[in-house]
């Protein structure tokens, strides 16, 4: 018969127990954890007794770890949205009479998708007034002598990237003003019945001017950092940080690295909103670094199908930022659509093109003694165009994968071995009983290195490929002529002329 829990609790008040009995069971090992981070900021937190002199660093860390995570969840919301309108019924002449109701559940259906775009409406303006906030702090005087930390550097650079990411978007995505006047006007037919509605027209009229403005979120963040006191030191800081990373190839993984080209040219605009911040930046780096950097990676990989070019933004925000219209040397950087053809870019050193005259020994006497400048003028007749080309490496070779192939495989072929053989050392050190600690130590340090190499290597792989994308996508083929489209027997669509036929 089964004892109920009460009186199995009951009869235990009637047993007596006696002291110093002995134990039959051992005492048990004591087992305590902890958290803590090592390699992360993300999980860095202070205690009260023992308070540090980063527990503000650190607050702010998380807080822009954690801003940098939405964000990326916000720009998957954002790269996926698609129309709606399409895909909504229209009504017959027949059932004219049925407008209202269709009206209603139109709107119903487009205030679901406008709702995602007012989250990210309020995001972009608190990630916007907190990464300004935290610039700020590194702007008073007692903290410009140690300023921020690598850690702190990366954190900022992310989340102003995330920013870019996302005002692109915005501005590549032409279903969301469709989808938005279909929702405006629906909300004009919708709202006559109902009351108290100013408060949701004010709010529709700041999604409006959020969704039309191009880069609405890069000038919001302006007017956040130059709201209380200026950030000039700051942004020079984190330009001389990006450009030296690229330069010297501080970053470990090529996401990184397209990260700090995607945020230089914006850095360069914000920094540059003054002639006497313009001088003190040219100081501390000198502009034939920037258009180095620019003229290198003129086309950088954003999603799969966009991508960004520094000139194309710069020329943009020029006409919002009036102090950075001077910045002639910047401003005429080549959008990757106004390169050259490629036959201009094969080789870098002299192309010339003649029209009247072949190719002869008395013209190439004449361009062995003349300089470039008097080069120009040689020949007017016969010469029509000399095209001189500063750059050692020629565009259409660096993007496309096909020509860094035999690199890929050299490269593969390389790591597979040495890995193989830290794999047989590491082997070997595990079947070996008392192995030495200078040995023990440099075999695990290879291996660490050779795991560390082997990611490297696929990101820069990785990398290759989603450059590759972004230059066919940024020079597609340009349409046929009327004489071409008659002969050709082959029409190509925009994804072809993009990918299968661009330069």
């Amino acid at each position: 018969m089964a004892v109920s829990v009460e009186e199995a609790i009951a009869a235990l008040s009637t047993f007596s127990l006696e002291d110093n009995q002995p134990e039959v069971q051992g005492p048990a090992v004591w087992v305590s954890s902890d958290r803590g981070a090592t390699t992360s900021p993300i999980e860095y937190s202070d205690v009260a007794a023992y308070r540090l002199s980063l527990s503000e660093d650190t607050k702010a860390l998380n807080q822009l770890n954690t801003l940098i995570h939405e964000g990326k969840e916000m720009s998957s919301v954002l790269y996926t949205y698609r129309s709606c309108i399409k895909a909504l019924p229209q009504l017959p002449d027949s059932m004219k009479h049925s407008q209202a109701e269709l009206y209603l559940e139109t709107y119903q259906v487009l205030d679901l998708e406008m709702s995602r775009l007012r989250e990210i409406q309020r995001w972009q303006a608190s990630a916007a007034s907190k990464l300004a906030a935290d610039m700020q702090r590194f702007s008073r005087p007692e903290r410009r002598i140690n300023g921020p930390t690598v850690t702190h550097l990366w954190s900022m650079l992310k989340l102003l990237d995330v920013l870019v990411q996302l005002d692109h978007l915005k501005n590549a995505k032409a279903s969301i003003p469709n989808d938005f006047s279909w929702y405006k006007r629906t909300f004009t037919q919708v709202s006559v019945q109902w009351q108290d509605t100013d408060s949701m027209r004010e709010e529709l009229d700041d999604l409006q001017i959020f969704l039309s403005t191009r880069w609405a979120i890069l000038l919001n963040l302006h007017v956040e950092m130059f709201r209380v006191n200026n950030v000039e030191d700051i942004l020079q800081a984190l330009i001389v940080f990006t450009v030296e990373s690229l330069e010297l190839d501080f970053a470990l993984l090529f996401p990184d690295r397209h990260v700090l080209l995607r945020v230089l040219p914006v850095l360069v605009v914000l920094a540059t909103t003054s002639e006497k911040d313009t001088e003190a930046l040219y100081k501390r780096v000198k502009i034939n670094r920037l258009i180095g950097i620019f003229k290198s990676d003129p086309v950088i990989p954003a999603f799969p199908d966009l991508h960004l070019s520094p000139a194309a933004i710069m020329k943009e925000l020029s006409s919002y930022f009036p102090k950075f219209v001077s910045q002639a040397r910047l401003l005429a950087l080549p959008a990757p659509h106004e390169l050259q053809p490629r036959e201009a870019q094969e080789y870098p050193l002299l192309f010339f093109v003649l029209s009247k005259a072949k190719f002869s020994a008395w013209l190439l006497a004449i361009l062995m003694q003349f300089s470039m400048n008097s080069c120009k003028h040689a020949s007017d007749n016969q010469l029509t165009y000399i095209h001189v080309r500063a750059s050692a490496v020629c565009m259409h070779r660096q993007y496309l994968i096909v020509n860094h192939i035999s690199a890929i495989r050299a490269e593969h072929d390389d790591f597979t071995v040495r890995f193989a053989s830290s794999i047989n050392q590491l082997d070997l050190l595990k079947s070996t009983e008392g192995a030495e600690v200078e040995w023990s130590k440099d075999v695990k340090g290879n291996m660490y290195d050779m795991v560390v190499e082997g990611f490297q290597l696929l990101s820069k792989w990785t990398g290759r490929i989603w450059e590759q994308c972004a230059w066919k996508f940024s020079r597609p083929c340009k349409d046929q002529s009327s004489e071409e489209s008659n002969n050709a027997s082959t029409l190509y669509s925009d994804y072809e002329k993009a990918v299968a036929l661009s330069a």
